[in-house]
């Protein structure tokens, strides 16, 4: 089985500037736009999905609507929702930063309000080894439209990049990351990163 992660397009919180925004923050006329240029990628580079996962993230899930609405069904997946950051969803993220620059640098650090960068670790392994790792050794693409920080934490472990490096692969708005199942080894290999 071959993943695909799918990060949502452009929404207006990526306009703003904002931390990581909240569940409510939809996608721009750009981000629908990206959306469905997406949908176009994938179907050019034949990636077919057998499964498909969803973040409940209103972007996230506008992105899947656009991609897959009539060619499959999906199930929603909280796991795969990006860091919550508590009260400072509607902070911008150089504000933050400036403000509190010493967040981050370990990864139990909490949001008020919200959660640590370890506890979406947490969820998005969780994720990982009960619905895609179980299936590794089946044919078929699994498909996960979600955030950065899933995509992240999900490509670190795949590419056994040590969690402390966290976020160590970034990758932008309506984009493609695929990985594939390694003939030659019990592992996976990176085959796009970050396209868009």
């Amino acid at each position: 089985m071959d993943l695909l992660l799918i990060r949502h397009g452009q929404s207006a919180g990526n306009v703003a500037g904002l931390l990581n925004a909240t569940e409510q923050d939809g996608l721009t006329d750009h981000g629908l736009q990206q959306a469905a240029n997406l949908r176009s990628t994938i179907e050019r580079l034949g990636l077919k999905a057998d499964r498909v996962y969803s973040s409940p993230w209103k972007r996230a899930l506008q992105t899947t609507e656009v991609l897959f609405r009539d060619k499959c069904s999906w199930n929603l997946d909280p796991r795969l929702g990006e860091t919550n950051p508590g009260r400072f969803a509607s902070w911008k993220a150089a504000e933050f930063r400036e403000k509190y620059p010493e967040f981050g640098k370990r990864l139990s650090d909490r949001y008020e309000g919200g959660e640590s960068h370890l506890e979406l670790a947490a969820r998005s392994i969780n994720w990982l080894e009960e619905e895609f790792l179980p299936l590794a050794d089946t044919t078929g693409l699994l498909v996960a439209v979600c955030h950065a920080g899933p995509i992240s934490v999900i490509s670190q472990y795949l590419l056994s990049i040590p969690l402390s490096l966290f976020p160590n692969v970034l990758v932008p708005n309506a984009s493609l990351t695929l990985f594939r199942r390694n003939e030659h080894s019990d592992g996976f290999h990176l085959q796009i990163a970050g396209f868009s």
